[in-house]
């Protein structure tokens, strides 16, 4: 086939590589899941890839390759610095060993957040970006930008100029993304491990800095900025690409976005869902987890004939938050359904423990819950032992059953024996009724 005519024959949307990163605990694989079913979903049919990063022994018990098709494992970088145990070094050195020993041949590189969603594929005609200018969420909270912080690390004036409050997603030219990956992680190391911008400086926009925990968690996504920066990379900010679930829309394109990205709290009246909580560290994707769905908010009502833009925007709000969580518990039910043939649970919206039917034995879920001790450990599963009452209940259960299985087989037996006992003397009756007892060939005449 011609060139050009391969070039027309090839869709526009074709021509992307979606990129994310995750590591080998629960946490991550069902965000992984759920993130590779919305891409499906909305017709992307390029290239997804999850870069997998876990040390050699968690690797080898690791059970989800499969959860995403295309999987690259690269090491766990997150002790890069010995001194320093810091897990988001998987995100630079994953993305970087992804384009060292894999690379793309598509023209443009998506990169995303395994915890989010999409609505919509992703085009660079429609959130512009060429080679040069990466496309961009804004995450305004990254002072260090514009505050004089960069220049601790900066000195070119011209790349200073490229800065931008930028992170999350973004679209690239895949070269510039190729050429950005080694100064990304470069770049994280030098912020991560410089003191001046340790605790108690507050330059960095990072609200959780302590004098126990001095350095900035977010050094990665500096990294990421001022690495872009040298290597020669700008930004076209897009504010309204992205919707945070939990977050109500601002304007029309945010109410109508491409992707929902749940990194914070949902509430919504008595509704809470947070994926930090101790149920997000649970298993849900091997065939012996019970884990329970998480918890859905009801569908909003729907809207009235002309619902003023606060009326329409509160309904997305709502509109949101279930789609993210219904979204995440059928990727879950879906994958456990196809690898294990089950249906792993009923989906729920009640956020509280289903009570059990009367006179039905409750027993306990697998699911993780706060405790005193290790709460909200990253890959911890906290599973409770079982209550003396539940343990009371299943024992009077299994007394109850034993007990109707000895009467049952004692009727049993009583049956046959009364059988045995009475069915000769009827058939001996049933003879007899054939004989006059004056006939002297009557067997029964003496009888």
């Amino acid at each position: 086939m011609p060139r050009a005519l391969a070039s027309r024959a090839t869709r526009e949307i074709d021509d992307y590589h979606y990129v994310f990163g995750a590591d080998c605990e629960p946490y991550m694989t069902w965000q992984a899941r759920a993130l590779y079913d919305s891409w499906l979903r909305v017709g992307s049919p390029g290239r997804i890839t999850r870069v997998l990063t876990c040390d050699d022994a968690r690797a080898s018990s690791y059970e989800h390759m499969d959860v995403v098709p295309d999987t690259l494992l690269c090491e766990n970088f997150a002790r890069d610095d010995e001194g320093d145990h810091y897990a988001a070094y998987n995100m630079p050195g994953g993305f970087d060993c992804w384009a060292r020993e894999r690379g793309t041949t598509a023209k443009w590189v998506v990169k995303l957040d395994a915890d989010m969603l999409l609505r919509k594929p992703l085009s660079a005609r429609e959130i512009h970006a060429e080679r040069g200018v990466a496309a961009a969420g804004e995450y305004g909270y990254l002072s260090g930008v514009t505050n004089g912080m960069a220049k601790f690390f900066i000195e070119d004036e011209e790349a200073l100029g490229r800065l931008a409050k930028v992170g999350g997603w973004e679209i690239f030219d895949a070269t510039d993304f190729m050429r950005l990956t080694p100064l990304w992680m470069e770049y994280t190391r030098k912020v991560r491990k410089d003191p001046r911008v340790w605790y108690p400086y507050r330059g960095t926009g990072d609200a959780y800095v302590t004098a126990e925990h001095p350095r900035p968690w977010i050094s990665e996504m500096y990294g990421f900025i001022f690495g872009a920066a040298v290597s020669g990379v700008s930004f076209n900010v897009m504010p309204s690409t992205q919707l945070y679930a939990g977050m109500a829309p601002w304007d029309e394109a945010s109410a109508d976005p491409y992707i929902v990205h749940y990194g914070i709290k949902l509430a919504h009246g008595k509704y809470e869902w947070d994926k930090h909580d101790s149920y997000g560290n649970v298993e849900r994707m091997s065939c012996e987890s019970t884990a329970k769905p998480f918890p859905v908010i009801d569908e909003p009502k729907q809207l009235r004939e002309g619902a003023t833009p606060s009326e329409r925007y509160a309904y997305i709000f709502i509109d949101i938050m279930h789609f993210t969580v219904k979204s995440i518990n059928e990727s879950v039910e879906k994958y456990t359904r196809e690898r294990c043939g089950r249906r792993p649970a009923v989906l729920s919206r009640d956020p509280e423990v289903m009570k059990p039917e009367r006179g039905a034995v409750a027993l306990p879920q697998l699911d993780a819950v706060r405790s005193e001790q290790g709460a909200g450990e990253v890959g911890q599963n906290n599973e409770p032992e079982l209550s003396n009452d539940v343990e009371m209940a299943i024992e009077n259960s299994q007394a109850r059953s034993a007990l109707i299985r000895m009467w049952m087989f004692s009727i049993c037996v009583w049956v046959f024996i009364l059988a045995a006992f009475v069915r000769p003397r009827l058939m001996r009756k049933k003879r007899q009724l054939k004989y006059d007892k004056s006939n002297a060939k009557n067997p029964f005449r003496n009888v």
